[in-house]
């Protein structure tokens, strides 16, 4: 059996010593070397190309993200994992987005985590290499039948109306499928069921504690099914468990099962700096950024598209939303794009009154108001966003059940 060789790269004995030992019972991981600063790292990781290295961001002589940046540009095929104390700053995500670095752990971590994060970074690399050397003579061919469709919506901060786009353009998709999916993944206090007046008898947070592999019918036993046919996988309730636990491996297994059942599945994201976040991100069709009229989250908008795009998540893969969209004198509709240096996809339109309301009465407002324009909005969004949008409107001139 082939070893998973690892390089640690820690300055402090005691944790470079935790570390190897939590790999040393491992039969198919291998540490290699240890390094105890950034330049011992490069030096190492050059001379044994291992498979991969684990870093902690903050080391002495060169910086641990310096490091995993220059690794991640020189030698692609090593597998990168950044460890982070969780007292950094959003400069810190911010860079590690831009070096295209993703795979990170947040101490303190179970010794399970970093197994699974070792394995599946090797995965990731090992078939990343499959694909560099196979032969590709025709463009693969689109399976027959309705494209589908993960989706996920997420902003450079909070308050931005995410939640509330999420749960109206779950309902409205629901207008031309029977199969959709809506997914809460804030574990610090998702409001989605909330907000459609669903109460789940069990949530995402009963997926966690026995993770041991997720199929569709231990995912489907957590969904609830709200009026409009969406079905719905709660966040638990505000302060049950701890957002980091929730890996990019739990949720790509999660939306996976999903993918395969569901023809829409979209989601509805935490802080944008998780490690969830970034996993959802990394496995949609289409991520919705949603950013606010004012200039400060519009400048925020503007920065958060270019660290995506510095990312490597593909421009035509991104929509821009801009919410609670005015006719303010000093920020006019069109200035919008010009601030952010990137087209926007759809802008929505300020009501207060319909949508706070809606939100007390657990009702959305594309079914109870589809008439007014911030309903009619989210409508043409869900228009936009569907594969099956313009065939089910030339069938029946109007897609939208409840508008007909």
């Amino acid at each position: 059996m082939d070893r998973i060789t690892v390089i640690i790269a820690e300055n402090e004995l005691t944790e470079r010593e935790k570390l190897k030992g939590q790999l040393a019972n491992e039969q198919d991981i291998e540490v290699i070397g240890e390094a105890r600063d950034g330049k011992e790292c490069l030096e190492l990781v050059k001379r044994h190309q291992p498979a991969v290295v684990i870093i902690k961001e903050d080391l002495p002589i060169v910086n641990g993200l310096t490091v995993a940046e220059q690794l991640s540009s020189e030698m692609p095929e090593v597998g990168v994992i950044l460890i982070l104390t969780g007292s950094e700053g959003q400069e810190v995500w911010h860079k590690m987005l831009r070096a295209g670095i993703k795979e990170f752990l947040t101490r303190p971590f179970p010794v399970d985590r970093l197994l699974e994060e070792v394995r599946k970074v090797h995965g990731i690399q090992s078939k990343a290499a499959k694909r560099m050397t196979a032969a590709t003579p025709s463009a693969p061919v689109e399976p027959e039948g309705p494209k589908r469709r993960v989706i996920t919506i997420t902003g450079p901060r909070g308050g931005c109306g995410k939640t509330v786009i999420a749960a109206n353009l779950a309902v409205a998709l629901a207008g031309v499928s029977e199969k959709v999916a809506l997914v809460d993944l804030n574990l610090w206090g998702g409001d989605v069921a909330m907000l459609l007046d669903v109460s789940p008898k069990r949530t995402l947070g009963d997926l966690l504690p026995g993770f041991g592999g997720i199929d569709y019918d231990v995912v489907d036993s957590v969904m609830s099914k709200h009026a409009s046919g969406v079905s719905v996988l709660a966040a638990p309730l505000t302060g049950t468990f701890d957002g980091s636990t929730l890996s990019r491996y739990m949720v790509q297994s999660i939306l996976e099962a999903l993918r395969e059942n569901y023809e829409y599945t979209v989601i509805d994201t935490g802080y944008a700096n998780l490690e969830s976040t970034l996993a959802a991100m990394d496995y949609s069709d289409l991520i919705l950024v949603v950013v606010g009229m004012d200039l400060p989250r519009l400048r925020d908008g503007k920065l958060y598209l270019k660290n995506l795009l510095a990312a490597n998540y593909p421009k035509e893969k991104i929509r821009v939303i801009v919410n609670r969209s005015t006719n303010s004198k000093e920020i006019s509709a069109s200035e919008v794009e010009t601030i952010l240096e990137f087209p926007v996809t759809t802008q929505i339109p300020s009501d207060d009154a319909l949508v706070g309301s809606s939100v007390n009465l657990g009702q959305a407002f594309v079914s109870s108001s589809p008439g007014k324009p911030v309903s009619k909005a989210i409508l043409a969004l869900a228009e936009t966003v569907s594969p099956m949008a313009t065939s089910a409107k030339k069938r029946s001139g109007k897609w939208f059940s409840f508008m007909q």
